[in-house]
């Protein structure tokens, strides 16, 4: 074959090579649609405020149930678009059985775990997250994913632990599964990438009139961190109403789910927009915080540190039935009462000096008020009508002798009643 001729088919051999790889690069650098955020928590911990903010909305709808949305996503790079789908589930613990129509076998994978908390109540943080990851772990439980399938998630979660590490400090060589369990990391693999969120933390200036210290806010953030640290989780803490951290958890949801670009580090310094990024995170650098702790003990249970707030108990009086004659004549003992101690005025406008009563001065000649001799009137004339004769008589027209008492009157009028 000549020379010239081999060299073409060579030539044209390259160039097929080349735009088969230009099409298989850009097949991968598209987009893919079937991603997928779950979002768990409480009752009004922010979920749905948190949703809107991501989706670059203003007015948020609240939903029953499982809510459905979706964040609009766009590479810049590529002038590629997708559709990243939202499932928020209803704070009420009742309905976490919905958890279901939104992580199946089929895209288990593809889907990323969002665990919300607010600071507006702190003494239900991990109480909330606890139950939230528990019955996350139970769902998982109930899919058929199998064991090998299960295996190589829970793989892909330590790989990305590492690779984390590893670009954080390139001198940690060492850093394998063993050595990361040993440290506490992913003790918990559900082998699902988890993002923790705390929402409201402009509720902390609430909290520090609330007698809050820098003592508990770290103590908070340890607990979390650890918590974090199980499950191979981020943290953030949000603020939507303050925008803080929002746009920083956006670009990190698109590193962690489409491999944006993302440099930003970890931030601990202020207490109000902490992120701990997934893999940056270990104990020693936890107990660092220790050192600032010296009223509460970093040990001690959540509860004992983060109390509930003291409300005194109320106490429920139980209304008893009482006789109501019994009822009118401790009324009238009570007025009585009243009637014979001398009137006290609320308020003087001047103080007038007066000479004390003699010992054998009447209280008649201190006539009460018209409104006390008016109850007491009342109840009299109720004890006297209870006191009469149940017996009902038809009083008959007589001629009244008008030199003849009542009481005869009365007397003949009974004796002409009939037997």
């Amino acid at each position: 074959m000549d020379s010239s001729v081999q060299v073409d088919v060579e030539n044209d051999a390259n160039h097929w090579n080349n735009l088969l790889l230009d099409v298989q690069n850009k097949s991968r650098k598209k987009l893919p649609d079937n991603k997928n955020i779950l979002l768990l928590g409480d009752s009004k911990s922010g979920k749905t405020t948190l949703v809107t903010k991501l989706q670059g909305l203003k007015d948020s709808k609240q939903g029953w149930g499982m809510e459905y949305g979706y964040i609009q996503v766009r590479d810049d790079s590529t002038d590629e678009n997708a559709q990243l789908n939202v499932w928020t589930l209803d704070g009420d613990r009742s309905l976490k059985y919905l958890m279901k129509f939104a992580l199946n076998e089929h895209n288990f994978e593809d889907t990323t775990i969002v665990l919300v908390a607010s600071l507006k109540h702190p003494w239900k943080i991990m109480e909330s997250l606890e139950f939230w990851s528990s019955r996350l772990q139970d769902h998982i439980d109930s899919l058929n994913l199998g064991m090998e399938q299960t295996q190589n998630l829970r793989d892909k979660c330590v790989d990305r632990i590492i690779d984390y590490t590893l670009l954080d400090d390139p001198s940690y060589e060492s850093c394998t599964k063993v050595r990361l369990l040993n440290d506490g990391v992913l003790s918990k693999n559900l082998g699902l990438d988890i993002i923790v969120v705390i929402t409201m933390t402009d509720c902390i200036k609430n909290l520090e009139i609330d007698n809050y210290s820098e003592e508990h806010f770290d103590y908070i953030q340890c607990c979390l961190r650890k918590f974090c640290l199980q499950f191979g989780a981020a943290l953030f803490y949000v603020s939507v109403m303050e925008d803080k951290n929002c746009d920083l958890l956006y670009k990190y949801l698109m590193h962690r789910i489409y491999r944006f670009p993302f440099k930003t580090p970890a931030l601990i310094v202020e207490k109000d927009s902490v992120f701990v990024p997934s893999g940056w995170d270990s104990l020693k650098k936890i107990e660092v915080l220790y050192e600032n702790m010296q009223k509460i003990n970093p040990q001690s249970h959540y509860s004992d540190a983060i109390p509930y707030p003291y409300e005194k108990p109320h106490k429920e009086h139980e209304l008893q039935d009482e006789e109501e004659q019994a009822f009118l004549a401790r009324q009238l003992v009570l007025l009585n009462q009243n009637l014979a101690q001398p009137q006290t005025p609320v308020v003087r406008k001047s103080i007038e000096l007066t000479k004390p009563l003699s010992a054998n001065k009447r209280i008649s000649d201190n006539p009460p008020p018209s409104s006390e001799r008016a109850l007491a009137s009342f109840f009299n004339a109720l004890l006297q009508k209870k006191q009469e004769s149940p017996t009902v008589r038809t009083p008959t027209k007589k001629p009244v002798d008008n030199t003849g008492s009542p009481e005869l009157s009365q007397i003949d009028d009974d004796s002409n009643t009939p037997k």
